[in-house]
This record gives C-alpha cells, sequence and structure tokens, in this order.
C-alpha cells in the first residue's frame, strides 16, 4: 500500500546548484531535456506512478524564465498533465527549502504551486500562512474551487486504491 513518486521533474542532474541552498537553474535545452530527463518521467507515467514531485529548479527553456518549476502553468499543467498525459498526483518538493523561502511567502508560495497545478504542498514553512492564503484565494475567486476537488479526486483516487488492496 505505497505509492511511488518519480522525483524531481523535470529533472535536475544538470544543475550544480543545490535548492536546499537557495535557486537553482540548467541551461539545458528543451530538446535535451525530451531527449534525456523527460523520456524517464514518461517511462515512469507510461508504466502507471501514482505521483510526480516537481523540483523547485528553474528550467527557462521549458518555462519561459527563471521562476521554480512549481509555479510553472507551461511545465506543470501543459508538460507534465496534457504532453504527458500525467493524471495523478502531482506534488511540489519541500517548500521550507531556501529556494522558496528566500524568496516568497508561504501564502504566495503555495497560491502560485496551485494555480501552476501542484495538487499536493510538501512541508510550507508556514502551514497556517500558505493554508489560509490558499483558503482566501479560493474565496476571493484567485483559486476556482473546482481547480481544489480535481487536486482532492486525485488524492482521493489514491488512497481510495490503497485502501481497496487491504
Amino acid at each position: 500500500n505505497v505509492s511511488a513518486c518519480l522525483k524531481h521533474f523535470p529533472g535536475i542532474g544538470s544543475t550544480t546548484q543545490d535548492t536546499h541552498n537557495g535557486m537553482a537553474s540548467t541551461d539545458r535545452t528543451e530538446e535535451q531535456f525530451w531527449a534525456e530527463e523527460l523520456a524517464v518521467f514518461q517511462a515512469g507515467i507510461d508504466g502507471g506512478v501514482d505521483m510526480v514531485m516537481v523540483s523547485h529548479m528553474a528550467a527557462p527553456a521549458l518555462t519561459g524564465n527563471n521562476d521554480p518549476s512549481i509555479f510553472s502553468k507551461a511545465l506543470v499543467t501543459d508538460i507534465l498533465r496534457n504532453q504527458m498525459g500525467f493524471q495523478g498526483v502531482v506534488i511540489t518538493d519541500a517548500m521550507e527549502m531556501s529556494a522558496i523561502t528566500n524568496y516568497y511567502a508561504a501564502d504566495e508560495a503555495s497560491i502560485m504551486a496551485v494555480l501552476a497545478g501542484c495538487d499536493m504542498l510538501l512541508m510550507p514553512e508556514d502551514y497556517g500562512k500558505a493554508y489560509s492564503g490558499v483558503l482566501e484565494a479560493v474565496r476571493n475567486g484567485n483559486i476556482d474551487e473546482e481547480r481544489i476537488n480535481d487536486s482532492l479526486r486525485r488524492i482521493y483516487r489514491i488512497k481510495y486504491a490503497g485502501m481497496a488492496e487491504r
């Protein structure tokens, strides 16, 4: 009853920086990503993996900017979900890492990750602030409640499958 999780999407092998200590980025081209890192993720997706963890690394060739990957709708929704066909749970890397906390408040980072398409927010620096921020964003219409419901359905699907196997 353990779910597999592929990480760190889109692939951190080409960076020499560490997101635990601050920003990290890669100069890989889109073609290199598709030929190398994304091919491995695609094999896992095709094999039925339940979860994919998105890294904080910047991948400008895929996202068009130097923001952490967890904030990129182009990466999480357009590439991972739509192009690669992943229908499972997308989880962020630990949001207490310096690549996030040095530049973003917990509520801001959480909202941005949800808007990008992440379903679960791993270890925000300030859970209460992150939770309140997402809740307020739903209440004021910045995040559609159906977006949250989509995430809950994906999470419950995994939990239910694990319970059904017992």
